[in-house]
Parts: structure tokens; sequence; C-alpha cells
């Protein structure tokens, strides 16, 4: 599990992370569900989310989420009352419930599949007590979570999930003084392009945070 600490004084905020993923057998849809709030009920401030990783594009896609989420409910502009669910709100950028969970939620297929990944929100270090639990509680093991891995067919599904054109890409290369000739992926700008599109998408992210708070 990777797990890490975040501090934003100016917000008030201080929590840790913990991202990883677990390979199980045998268990169905709801008994995720029944996991998550038997977790969240024996531990206090803390979120358990399991989440679809097809659509995410790496660690800081999910930070960035988590840290709007946290962000949200302590300013009281949370657009669901769940917190695990916020997070795939913003993870899609889209104040739709339904979309977020079809896009971002796990689903029969993924845990078919055999591997789920999650994600632990808590305002204490008790990351490693807290994966121990879940790992007890469903019988689990843990894999690798790997978001890290730089995909020119997964830059391009992401990027048109997220309706993100060339030109916007673009833009923000040359903010970041990157000169393309080809905004098509290839091996020598793949990296650039990734930050690009991290940039535009924690744009969303920030858009519906300022959405929200706009109409209040």
């Amino acid at each position: 599990m990777i797990i890490q600490e975040f501090s934003f004084p100016e917000d008030q905020l201080h929590y840790f992370v913990g991202l990883g993923s677990i390979s199980t057998t045998e268990l169905e849809l709801e008994d995720f569900f029944n996991l998550i709030e038997l977790i969240q009920n024996k531990f206090k401030d803390m979120i358990l989310q399991f989440f679809n990783k097809r659509l995410i594009l790496n660690n800081n896609h999910i930070f960035y989420a988590i840290y709007h989420t946290i962000k949200s409910f302590h300013l009281k502009t949370n657009i669901s009352n769940k917190q695990g669910i916020e997070i795939l709100l913003y993870l899609a950028a889209n104040r739709q419930i339904k979309r977020a969970i079809e896009n971002f939620g796990i689903d029969k297929h993924q845990i078919n599949q055999g591997s789920i990944d999650f994600c632990i929100v808590s305002m204490n270090r008790n990351l490693e007590i807290i994966f121990s639990e879940i790992l007890n509680q469903i019988k689990a093991k843990e894999t690798i979570l790997d978001l890290g891995r730089l995909s020119y067919k997964k830059y391009e599904t992401i990027r048109k999930y997220f309706g993100i054109n060339e030109n916007q890409i673009n833009t923000i290369l040359k903010a970041n003084g990157v000169i393309l000739d080809n905004i098509l992926p290839n091996e020598n700008n793949i990296e650039s392009l990734y930050l690009a599109l991290e940039d535009l998408i924690c744009e969303k992210m920030a858009l519906l945070s300022l959405e929200r708070n706009s109409s209040d």
C-alpha cells in the first residue's frame, strides 16, 4: 500500500492517504458495501472507498479528488452526504452521482477479475491498522496497484472521457514551455501529454468545487 501524508495549513486540513489493491474470491458487490460500513464504523474520522482505475490517470488524480472531498466537507459545500461518493464525484469531475458511480465505482465485472483497488483516508496515522482489518475481514491478500504506467491508449481514453481537446492540451503545454510539433501521443511526448492532461483534470475538479460553492 502506498501511504502519503498531506498537510494544507491554509485550509486547516491534515490527513493521510493509502492507495492499494487487494485480491479476493467469492465476494459479491454487496459485501464490499458492507465492508465499507463496518470499517468506517469501527475507525472514526476515516474514509474507505473502492474504485475502478480504468479512467484514473495516475496517483495524483486520486490525491486531488480526495483533497477536494475533504475540503468540501470541511467547508460544508459537499455535493453528496457520503464522503466515499464525494471522492467518486471528484474523480469524475462531475456532479452526477450515477455517472460517477458507473465510471469510477467497482462493479461485478471488476470483482470477477479478482483485483480490487481502494483508497483509505484517515485523519490519524493508523492506515496500516485499518488495512490489516480490511484484509482480515474479507480474507484478502494485498496486490500491486499500478497507476503509474504511461499508456497512449489510456491517455486517449481519459482525454475523450473528460471532453478535453487537443487545443486545450496544447495551451497547457505552451504555458509550461513545451512546444510539440505533433500532439498525437508517441514515446517522445507521452510524459508531457500526461502532465498536461493531469492539469486539465485538476482544473475540472476545481471548477466543480467552485460550481458547488456558487450554487449555495
